[in-house]
């Protein structure tokens, strides 16, 4: 194909073959976003001048959002139904973080026992200053495709 831009209209059969395949392979290798390695942010929380731990979070996609939501409405589907937006913070975190640092921070019985908590959504709560947790959380919505990146380039196109 030439580098003139055509219309769908304008394209032979040949053409618009190689162009459905480009638009297959764009939409499978965007579909890998949950299980691409470099689709991942490293966070390091420091305290008192040294880091004192880090960890990897992925982007999440609606379903794991809107599961992280509704494990943490207080109320369940009643009129005076309420999120409980700390212990959903957590359970963000949580979920988006890979399943390697999560094993060792977040599910880890030791912190469970010492902090004498119960899961490690709770540890995440536990550990975490609150505005350490929104920051977190907003690396983990630019990942997850709520950044200025898009909107800058819808802006621009």
């Amino acid at each position: 194909m030439s580098d003139e831009k055509l219309t769908i209209d304008e394209m032979t059969e040949t053409e618009l073959d190689e162009y459905e395949g480009d638009i297959v392979n764009a939409l499978l290798e965007a579909s890998n976003y949950l299980t691409d390695n470099s689709e991942y942010r490293k966070i390091s929380i420091p305290r008192r001048g040294k880091i004192m731990f880090s960890f990897r979070v992925h982007p999440l996609n609606d379903d794991e959002l809107v599961k992280c939501r509704r494990q943490n409405l207080k109320n369940r589907g009643k009129r005076n139904e309420e999120l409980n937006s700390s212990r959903y913070a957590s359970q963000v975190i949580y979920t988006a973080t890979l399943d390697e640092d999560r094993a060792k921070l977040w599910d880890n019985k030791g912190a469970w026992d010492k902090l004498n908590v119960a899961s490690g959504v709770d540890v995440v709560n536990a550990v975490l200053k609150s505005g350490e947790k929104l920051r977190v959380l907003e690396i983990i919505n630019e990942l997850s495709g709520y950044g200025d990146e898009l909107d800058d380039f819808i802006k621009n196109a």
